[in-house]
Formats: C-alpha cells, sequence, structure tokens
C-alpha cells in the first residue's frame, strides 16, 4: 500500500481511533506504519480541553475551540448539530463551496453525525459497531468513485481504556489498538483496490489519550489524556514538515487547504509550515 504517486489530491480520508492517544506508538500497527510510511508523522500533537470526544472530534471537524463549536453541548441535549451555526463543520464549508461534493461519515458513535455534524442533504451518514463499519466503507467507496471527504471513527479501543485501563500497561488496551489496526488496514486495502489511494490525502489520529488521573477515564488536562498521536501521508506531503505545536484543530485547516478550500480567516486551525508542499 505504500504511495508514489506525484498526482495532485483529490480527496481527503481522516480515519479516527477513539482513546488512543499516543499508546498507537506502544502497541503493534504494522498497518497504520505502512500507511504513514514516507508521510509525516507526531505523537506529541495536543487535542482539546477538556480531552473528552465531544470536544475533541468537533474541534477536528469544525477547526475552532470546544467553546466555540459546542458540539459536546449539543450532544448533551440530544440536538442536532445547527445548519446555521458560526462555526460550520468540514462537511458544511465543502457543500457550501461545492453543492455536488460527494462526503461521507461512518462511525461507532452516533453522537458525531447528529451533534457534531449538521444534517446535510446528500451526506452519507451511518452509524455502526466498529466490525461493520469496514465492510461497509468498502461498498460505499467502491460506489462512490467522486469522493472528496471522508471521516471515519473507530470507538472499541476507548471502550478498551474504559473496561481495561488506559496506557502501555494494559494488555487488553493495547490488543484493541492492534485490531484497529487491521480495521485500518482493511480500509487502506479498500481505498487502493478503488483506486483512491495514491490521490488521497491519509490522516490517521486520535482524539485523546487517557489514563492521566484516573486510569479508567479522561478528560482532564494531564499529559496522558491531552497528548495524541496524528499522521498524513499523501502527494505533497512532506515527511521533513515540522508538526510542533500541531493541535487537533489542524486537521480541518489541513483537509479544507489539501481539496483547494479557503480557510475561514477566524478559525483556530492552521496549516502547519511546509507539510503540504
Amino acid at each position: 500500500m505504500t504511495l508514489t504517486s506525484k498526482k495532485a489530491i483529490k480527496r481527503v480520508i481522516i480515519l479516527g481511533i477513539d482513546g488512543a492517544g499516543t499508546f498507537i506508538r506502544e502497541a503493534e500497527t504494522p498497518y497504520i506504519d505502512e500507511l504513514l510510511a514516507g508521510g509525516a508523522q507526531t505523537s506529541q500533537a495536543l487535542t482539546a480541553f477538556p480531552s473528552n470526544s465531544g470536544e475533541c472530534w468537533g474541534s477536528l471537524l469544525h477547526g475552532v475551540m470546544p467553546e466555540r463549536h459546542e458540539s459536546h453541548v449539543h450532544i448533551q441535549n440530544n440536538r442536532s448539530f445547527p445548519a446555521n451555526s458560526p462555526a460550520p463543520s468540514l462537511f458544511q464549508i465543502l457543500r457550501e463551496a461545492r453543492p455536488d461534493s460527494t462526503m461521507a461519515a461512518f462511525v461507532s458513535w452516533k453522537p458525531i453525525i447528529t451533534g457534531i455534524i449538521e444534517e446535510i442533504p446528500g451526506m452519507e451518514k451511518c452509524a455502526a459497531p466498529d466490525e461493520q463499519l469496514v465492510p461497509a466503507i468498502g461498498a460505499y467507496l467502491r460506489t462512490n468513485p467522486g469522493l472528496e471527504l471522508l471521516f471515519v471513527q473507530l470507538d472499541d479501543v476507548d471502550a478498551a481504556g474504559h473496561r481495561h485501563g488506559y496506557g502501555d500497561e494494559s494488555t487488553e488496551y493495547l490488543k484493541a489498538i492492534t485490531r484497529a489496526d487491521r480495521q485500518i488496514g482493511e480500509i487502506g486495502k479498500e481505498l487502493l483496490e478503488a483506486g483512491m489511494l495514491d490521490d488521497s490525502l491519509l490522516i490517521i489520529t486520535t482524539d485523546h489519550g487517557g489514563g492521566g488521573v484516573d486510569t479508567f477515564s479522561h478528560g482532564s488536562d494531564a499529559p496522558q489524556d491531552m497528548t495524541i498521536f496524528w499522521g498524513c501521508r499523501g502527494p505533497g506531503v512532506s515527511p521533513e514538515a515540522d508538526l510542533s505545536g500541531l493541535s487537533i484543530m489542524d486537521t480541518a485547516a489541513v483537509a479544507l487547504y489539501a481539496i483547494g478550500l479557503q480557510i475561514p480567516s477566524d478559525w483556530d486551525a492552521k496549516v502547519p509550515a511546509g507539510l503540504l508542499t
């Protein structure tokens, strides 16, 4: 699955592993290693505070701090994310710029496609357990060659952390990361077979860690909760890029820049200097 093409970026694929923090580097992850070979990556990126999924995935998809996107508030109140929010998601920005664009979100944690991503006509949304998501993604890729933006969230790693404890001393937690790695590998294979791998910007990241204050939880400002893995690979990505100071929010800026859209001037997100040449 090594990428060698000098093609332009046609789409952005964001693959998120919930709750993996920086422990992706402590587990066996051969598929992630292969997919990101030759790309740029860091195990020192920072997530949003508080380090919970609503706030963190919200910042990744909206490019602003939690107090501005308020995804967690909509989730807590069982509300859909408003279409007229001053902090629109990547998907909303793409739809407004290109009304016929093809986009999708496949998640295990359903609140992402209600309280974080707007109700967008024509957008494919799917919520299902991790083991059901991969075949559904494959079927979608085979029938949507014009895809421009895909977001995937796998949840079993976070569930393992809550159940067995977060960190490199939790065998079951590390095993869950390795299972997620295999699922990432299956998605990579589907992208390859669909002819989409070598002209996509592929981003692999996580939303938060865990075990910083409570072995079985997260949400604090402790480094073990706040520090995350982030990597990308694709046409024009420089492996020498300086990713120090990278924030989870910057994912949104990188995605928009990669598909040729203007980054909102009021965003907290930015594109790391030298990442995309």
